[in-house]
């Protein structure tokens, strides 16, 4: 005894985990958050984010000065000569192999305020991206909403015809011994044996479909093993929902996307402004490019300022409007239909919230009316008033009844959840 008192807390530590594994239950919020989890979307925003800094920086390096290399080399057939001649100098023949290499520096002065403008832009764009990736967690959120649920109806299925199925056992051994003392004919428990075997098929494809739905729940859930039971929804789960709609992500990315288009609007206006840079050009050439007189490779530099001004564009910028404003109109037509689907959507949920909620009520009192009539059914079987068939047909009756309860309890919950999703909770 002494041993035994010795060993037990390590045999609660090994023996422990392993129950705590085989009664591993999960509720509709934690196989949603284990789904988010496990989603490769999740990167995209880290991925947005890092496209975002990178062209950033290239919009910062827009006021570093830029260099560049420029080489040529030419023949031409003509070529500029004076048409005279002297006996004092000699008059330098320009050749017709020319060649020529420089450095080209430029420093932006003046931009007409389009780094700005492009620094909203990507970060628009990022914050664009990831507001995407939130309507597609969501989608997600609502595919593993809607097998949870499936799910759940078959564990629940399996728990009714288990319940009956233990009923019938029961009955077949009280049967078995009506027969042995001879009261009770053989075919009345062959025909509960018959039940029983149409019971366990039920059960077999229960479960059959109930795994499989389990396995892929898995693999949303990123879990190896389908090791795990749900939870049905408690109360405090299934209260109507107080959000407001506009919680949903899709409104998030409206926004956004209006956002984007009047920026992109702004923009427009700094085509029609100058742009200003300062440049240094020099190099070597054959001849001097300023200097044709210098047939040589010779030293040639330039420095100055230049800009650029385009005041009139043929009304390419009105167009260019035009077109933002007919696509924030198409945004906003998306979003009117987002907000028809969704208040119709809605309303049939809470339609068929309270509809499955009274059929529940009534549920438990066929369920409590089919149970006494099966209990005097089974009495009159006893005392030869009624035959095993009809209690048979009873069974089935009651059991029918309770399986319609389970279905309309996990229609409650889901048009419930689904109400909940309605405002992005």
């Amino acid at each position: 005894m002494k041993h035994l008192y010795q060993i037990l807390p390590l045999l609660v530590l090994v023996v422990a985990p392993i129950f705590a594994r085989a009664t591993d239950s999960l509720t509709v919020e934690k196989c949603r958050e284990l789904a988010l989890q496990n989603s490769p979307l999740q990167q995209k925003k880290l991925l947005a984010e890092s496209i975002a800094d990178l062209q950033l920086r290239n919009v910062r390096s827009n006021s570093l000065p830029r260099f560049s290399v420029n080489g040529q080399a030419t023949w031409q057939s003509d070529v500029f000569g004076l048409p005279i001649s002297s006996p004092l100098f000699e008059v330098p023949t320009v050749p017709k192999d020319q060649y020529r290499l420089a450095l080209d520096v430029a420093e932006r002065l003046y931009d007409g305020g389009s780094d700005k403008i492009v620094r909203q832009q990507r970060d628009l764009e990022n914050q664009l991206a990831a507001a995407q990736v939130d309507v597609d967690v969501f989608q997600l959120r609502e595919v593993v909403t809607d097998l949870f649920f499936k799910t759940l109806l078959l564990q629940k299925t399996e728990y009714v015809l288990l319940a009956t199925l233990d009923d019938l056992q029961n009955r077949l051994r009280q049967m078995e011994a009506m027969v042995t003392e001879g009261i009770a004919l053989r075919t009345a428990a062959d025909q509960i044996r018959i039940q029983i075997l149409k019971t366990n098929q039920q059960i077999a494809a229960t479960r059959a479909d109930k795994t499989a739905l389990l396995e892929t729940l898995a693999k949303w859930l990123g879990r190896e093993n389908a090791d795990f039971a749900l939870a049905a929804p408690t109360h405090s789960e299934i209260v109507n929902p107080k959000s407001e709609i506009g919680q949903r992500p899709e409104y998030q990315l409206f926004a956004l996307q209006k956002r984007n288009l009047a920026l992109a609007k702004s923009a427009l206006d700094l085509k029609a402004k100058p742009k200003v840079e300062a440049f240094v050009q020099a190099g070597f050439g054959r001849p001097n490019p300023f200097n044709f007189f210098e047939t040589g490779f010779e030293p040639f530099a330039m420095l100055g300022l230049r800009a650029t001004w385009t005041p009139y564009d043929w009304g390419n910028r009105r167009r260019d409007a035009q077109v933002l404003d007919l696509q924030a109109k198409n945004v906003a037509a998306q979003q009117q239909a987002f907000d028809q689907r969704l208040a119709a959507s809605t309303v049939k949920d809470r339609s068929d919230a309270l509809k499955m909620e009274g059929q529940l009520k009534q549920d438990a009192d066929i369920i409590a009316l089919q149970e006494d009539i099966v209990r005097r059914t089974e009495a009159q079987v006893k005392n030869g008033v009624a035959t095993v068939t009809d209690y048979l047909a009873q069974v089935n009756l009651l059991t029918q009844a309770r399986l319609a309860r389970a279905t309309h309890e996990v229609q409650v919950w889901q048009a419930q959840e689904s109400l909940r999703a309605k405002t992005g909770e």
